[in-house]
């Protein structure tokens, strides 16, 4: 029963009879109207003490049920956490063959086209060379990147859900996102490298390769840290896309590939120290040619790394640490970004 019908009923006024509505608005319609409105308080107020109670009655049987973030988790065990929330975001991820199969055929299509272009490059162009093994950093940290751009903001709605009804930690959620991603971002760049590496160069290093292979999983794990990051600032799939590029660009244009490390003006140097991309770059290019896995390349190699001004040295002492600590780093940025939007609402 809805009393406005009955206001509206009794007070409108009907153009063809004007008369007999005023003659309708008497002392017993506003009597009838009063009850009514009455009625309705009555109703109303009834309702709300039932809803009222129902809520209080299921707090007290729930008490992690309210809808605010909860601190305290089961009694599982946090290591227990991280094991059924792993498996359930691998099977999450096996049950999309279609997603899987299309993350290898983009790594298998784009390492073709790249051997295709650069097929058995002689040892005496470093230039080109240079150029492919920065292709083999910047491809496999560009898939890393935009394959895991989505993987938490299209969960959030589950992970708000189960987190504020005392399901898990924080950390343990966010961490078994991390473990999930590892086994792809290191069997993909394997197969990319793999097809580019052996097509490209004419004379091939497996000591040589393994390395480059390092690099650029590692280079993934950096990228794909931006990507966690990215996505939890921007909360949503589409503003994480948006704010993706903002994050990655810098590492690209400081990659040493377009600018020389030594010609970066000082007021820029932040950009090139966070530059993920510089660090695998500069590793790929010291390891293919320097003394690393043999001196295949190493009598025009070290003129090629003086002259992008590189240094030999670096890659145990700068290159591979950097990629750790950038990737240690963005990760530990997203999970603070994370426990704050989660508790404080932002």
């Amino acid at each position: 029963y809805n009393p406005a019908d009955f206001y509206i009923k009794t007070l409108v006024e009907s153009p063809e009879f004007t008369a007999g509505c005023y003659d309708n608005v008497s002392q017993n319609n506003f009597t009838e109207l009063k009850e009514a409105a009455v009625q309705y308080e009555t109703i109303r107020r009834n309702l709300r003490e039932e809803v009222l109670h129902t809520i209080n009655d299921t707090n007290n049987k729930f008490p992690n049920s309210s809808g605010m973030p909860v601190d305290k988790s089961s009694n599982i065990g946090i290591l227990k956490e991280l094991y059924h929330l792993s498996w359930r975001n691998l099977k999450i991820i096996l049950r999309n063959p279609a997603l899987n199969h299309l993350r290898l055929l983009q790594h298998v299509f784009v390492a073709i086209i790249c051997s295709i272009t650069f097929f058995q490059l002689e040892p005496d162009k470093e230039r080109d060379m240079a150029g492919v093994l920065f292709l083999m950093v910047f491809v496999t940290s560009l898939f890393g990147l935009f394959n895991n751009i989505q993987v938490i903001p299209t969960e959030l709605p589950l992970f708000a859900r189960e987190y504020r009804s005392g399901a898990y930690y924080i950390l343990t959620w966010f961490f078994s996102k991390v473990f999930t991603e590892i086994p792809a971002s290191a069997v993909l760049p394997l197969i990319f490298n793999t097809v580019c590496f052996f097509a490209v160069f004419e004379v091939a290093n497996a000591v040589k390769f393994a390395y480059i292979w390092l690099i650029c999983y590692l280079t993934v794990q950096a990228s794909t840290a931006v990507a966690f990051f990215s996505s939890v600032l921007g909360w949503t799939p589409l503003n994480a896309l948006a704010l993706s590029p903002i994050l990655y660009a810098p590492s690209f244009i400081f990659s040493g590939q377009f600018i020389f490390i030594e010609h970066v003006r000082e007021y820029m140097e932040i950009f090139q120290i966070l530059s993920f991309l510089r660090y695998g770059h500069e590793g790929a290019i010291i390891v293919f040619f320097g003394h690393y896995g043999g001196d295949t390349y190493a009598q025009n190699g070290n003129a090629t790394i003086a002259t992008l001004t590189m240094d030999e040295d670096a890659l145990w002492n700068k290159d591979l640490p950097a990629l750790v600590g950038i990737t240690g780093m963005y990760y530990i940025l997203a999970l603070i970004l994370l426990y704050t939007r989660t508790h404080f609402r932002i």
